[in-house]
């Protein structure tokens, strides 16, 4: 049994006492021990954060360019850094005033929705975006800036761009100045390319913006020189000189020229000091600045004996030999073109004349009495018929005339003048042959609309003629 102690606690209680007073203590050292440790922790842990801070503010003053964070949705720019006032020269309080906390403002409005639709397209398949574009700063000058931008998510949702902005304006001048530069260079050498390749041209450089037009040409001394027109298209000086029938290809020519740069050429008729009509052939070039059309050059060459050469070759092509008039398939061509662009009230005659006996002429005087008769009828058709009517040998002794613009009176007595022309005996030496013509006649657009069918009608009623005897007339769908 244990023995009593003072306050009757027994020796047990006692001990037990002093254990749970010890082990107390001990908790209370543990614990002391654990805050200090801890204490110790968060200082270590304030200590590294005012050094990181320390570091990025250093990083922030010293990098090249300045830091700017937006809101990614709204566009609010949350912060700037010093940097980046330096570049506009400005506070931050001036700054947010002037561009209302907002990227959008900060970026200059004819390249606003560039960077928008750019960035939208980047940021669904990115994080990092690249940017170029002007800001119109706080006194109103435009600064070129490089952006780099990297998209940060944040646990709540939001998200921002972390953004590295760059001043780039004397960069973009020198490069602008390097690409004028370029181009002036590009622009002479076409020009004197022009010169070169014939120097008795014509030359000639337009001046968009004021409008100018410098022509340069030689005298007759061989001195070349050189005269602005000022107004020269707005005033439609140039075209007072151009050709009437020329001015619409050359207008279309020159429009072209200026929406899109390039090289091209033009042909047209322009007077010389005598009042001549000179052929011309303008090779041009033009070009561009900022996607807009400032400057053309261009040479023009007088090509008046080359245009007399293909006239003379086109007629040759379209000509038969023997008569002058034109051949089948000129006269093919010409009469559907004639009919093609006429109008359903309009009346055309279509003859087809063939030489009654002209067989016996060749068999029986010779084929070169038949060459001379082919056009002695061919002088008698143009003599009856209008310069302004279509006429042509079809082959061997048969011919066709379009006569526009007509009536069916006029047509018959056309026919009969054309009978009695041709009505004669040709002879050699003691032999001799009776000749004349038979003609069908056939009316656009009652008889074709076209020149197949209007042909069918013409020789159904020469058909006729010569059923009903030769040396006479008939009118398709007519009884004579």
């Amino acid at each position: 049994m244990s023995e009593p102690v003072s306050g009757n606690i027994t020796n047990r209680e006692a001990e037990l006492i002093s254990r749970a007073l010890n082990l107390r203590g001990k908790r209370e050292d543990a614990s002391r021990i654990k805050d200090d440790d801890l204490e110790a922790q968060i200082m270590a842990l304030n200590i590294q954060l005012r050094d990181a801070r320390t570091e990025l503010e250093i990083l922030h003053r010293n990098m090249p360019g300045g830091i700017m964070t937006y809101d990614a949705d709204t566009g609010k720019i949350l912060y700037v850094n010093e940097g980046l006032l330096n570049i506009f020269g400005c506070e931050e309080a001036e700054f947010r005033r002037h561009y209302m906390d907002s990227f959008s403002l900060f970026v200059m409005k004819d390249d606003r929705k560039r960077i928008r639709d750019f960035v939208d397209a980047q940021i669904q398949f990115f994080d990092q975006v690249e940017l170029t574009y002007r800001v119109l700063n706080l006194v109103d000058e435009i600064q070129w800036i490089s952006h780099r931008a990297t998209l940060i998510r944040h646990d709540d949702g939001s998200r921002s761009f972390f953004c590295i902005l760059t001043d780039i304006t004397e960069q973009k001048a020198i490069q602008n100045q390097l690409q004028s530069t370029n181009e002036q260079l590009y622009m002479e050498t076409e020009r004197f390319k022009l010169i070169e390749e014939a120097i008795d041209n014509i030359e000639y450089d337009y001046n968009v913006d004021s409008d100018t037009l410098s022509v340069s040409m030689k005298d007759n001394r061989g001195i070349r020189h050189w005269k602005n027109v000022e107004q020269a298209f707005k005033s439609g000086h140039v075209y007072e000189v151009i050709h009437e029938d020329d001015v619409p290809v050359v207008r279309s020519v020159f429009d072209n020229a200026l929406k899109n740069p390039g090289k091209g050429a033009v042909e047209y008729r322009m007077p010389d000091s005598d009042g001549r009509l000179v052929w011309y052939r303008l090779n041009y070039a033009s070009f561009d600045k900022n996607d807009r059309i400032i400057r053309i050059v261009g040479s023009a060459k007088d090509i008046t004996e080359e245009k007399l050469e293909q006239e003379r070759l086109r007629t040759e092509a379209e000509r038969d030999g023997m008569t002058g008039l034109m051949n089948k398939t000129a006269m093919q061509l010409s009469v559907a073109a004639q009919l093609g662009k006429s109008d359903f009230n309009d009346c055309h005659a279509l003859f087809m004349i063939d030489t009654d006996n002209f067989k016996s002429v060749n068999d029986t005087l010779g084929h070169g009495v038949g060459d001379d008769t082919i056009k002695f009828v061919a002088e008698n058709i143009q003599n009856v018929f209008r310069d302004t009517d279509y006429i042509g040998r079809m082959g061997g002794d048969e011919f066709m005339v379009l006569m526009s613009h007509t009536t069916q009176e006029v047509a018959a007595e056309r026919a009969r003048r054309l009978n009695d022309k041709i009505r004669s005996d040709v002879k050699s030496g003691n032999d001799s042959v009776h000749i004349s013509c038979s003609i069908g006649i056939a009316f656009y657009a009652r008889d074709g609309e076209d020149y197949d069918s209007l042909y069918r009608s013409a020789d159904s009623a020469l058909y006729e003629a010569k059923e009903a005897g030769k040396d006479c007339y008939r009118i398709y769908g007519a009884s004579k």
